[in-house]
This record gives structure tokens, C-alpha cells and sequence, in this order.
């Protein structure tokens, strides 16, 4: 059993076991110490993106959120990945060894192991956020975004075409937006300070802060 662990057959499935163990060991001595490394890790990554535009648009984000990304700690959500690819690809490989032994098979191990990490992740991800749902109490909800200022810091917003902005909530986090003028006439260069009004479906109404 060993020797099936250590193959180069199973090398990436055990690299990540290992980085699972690795952070279980680290998150235990954290917590002997007094500390977290699951909550340093999300302090760390301070860092939230306006989800519902890039969600309704698709991309990266939306498969991000499909992956419970935004609804479990950091930690929580890397360990569930890394031990379903390991596991999925462990099980699929002892299988095909143990039964058919056909090698063109093994070149499926990889893709197989992703899709069962994506998957499970999907729907273990959703139960286990209902158990440890992600630390929100130091987070400002997007839709409180309203009456706050936000500085234009990607391309030029104008009527129609909306810009990256950011704003920092009281808890000194980073919230990345999309923004567009209230009048048609007005145009927001990078650099702008402006305020939001009011959310639209992909984007937020807003207003110059120097009229």
C-alpha cells in the first residue's frame, strides 16, 4: 500500500494529502499558541470582489461562487479541494489498478480527479457552509455600499460604460466595483472620488464627489 502512495502514478494526489496534513499540523499549533491560521489567512486575504456583476456576466468569479468560494473560510474551502482531487484521483487510479489494469486509463486519473474536486466541492462545500459558514462579522454586505465614497482606479467611466472602482468599508477591507455616472454628459477619469447611489444589475450608479 506504501509503494502505491509513494508511485509516480499517485505523486500529485499524495503531494496534496500532504499539504492537507501539512496546514492541519500548522492550524494545531496555531491554536496552542492562541491563534488561527484559518482566520489569519482570511485577514490576510482581504480582499472582496463585487460578485453579482461578474457572476451574472460569467468567468472566473462565477465559478468561484459555483465553488462555495464565498461561502466558506479560505482554509476550510483549499483543504475540501486539495483532499477530494487527492482522493478522487487515489480511488480512480486503485481502481483501474485492482480491476481493468489498462494503461491508457491512467492518463484519465488527472481530469477524473478534477471533476470529482470540482463537484464535491460544489455540494459538500454548500452543507459545510451551512455548519461553518464564513466569517462575515468584520465585512460590509455590497448591498451597503450606497452613500459611500469610491475612487475610479481602472479605465474611464462614462454613460453606458462602466469603470473599476474601489472603496475601503470601516474595517479598512478593499471592495472592488463597477461604476458609471448618473448624468449621460459626465465622464469619470481614473482617480475620480465618486459616490454611489444606487446598484444596478451589473454595475452602480454614482455621482462626482465634487460637484
Amino acid at each position: 500500500m506504501y509503494q502505491f502512495f509513494i508511485s509516480d502514478l499517485n505523486l500529485p494526489y499524495t503531494i496534496a494529502l500532504t499539504i492537507v496534513f501539512g496546514v492541519a499540523m500548522l492550524e494545531g499549533l496555531a491554536l496552542l499558541i492562541g491563534a488561527s491560521l484559518m482566520s489569519l489567512l482570511d485577514d490576510l486575504v482581504d480582499i472582496d470582489i463585487d460578485t453579482q456583476a461578474n457572476i451574472s456576466n460569467g468567468g472566473l468569479t462565477s465559478l468561484l461562487g459555483w465553488l462555495c468560494l464565498n461561502k466558506l473560510p479560505l482554509l476550510v474551502w483549499l483543504v475540501l479541494l486539495l483532499t477530494s482531487f487527492a482522493l478522487g484521483g487515489l480511488i480512480y487510479n486503485y481502481i483501474v489498478i485492482t480491476t481493468i489494469q489498462f494503461e491508457f486509463l491512467f492518463w484519465l486519473s488527472k481530469p477524473v480527479a478534477l471533476i470529482t474536486a470540482l463537484i464535491s466541492t460544489h455540494y459538500l462545500g454548500a452543507r459545510i457552509a451551512k455548519v461553518i459558514p464564513k466569517n462575515e462579522s468584520s465585512a460590509t454586505s455590497t448591498t451597503e455600499f450606497a452613500g459611500r465614497v469610491a475612487t475610479i482606479t481602472l479605465g474611464k467611466a462614462s454613460s453606458g460604460n462602466a469603470a473599476q472602482a474601489v472603496l475601503i468599508d470601516d474595517y479598512q477591507q478593499k471592495h472592488y466595483v463597477m461604476v458609471e455616472p448618473e448624468q449621460k454628459t459626465q465622464e469619470f477619469p481614473q482617480g475620480t472620488d465618486v459616490v454611489l447611489l444606487e446598484k444596478k444589475a451589473s454595475s452602480w450608479i454614482a455621482a462626482s464627489l465634487k460637484q
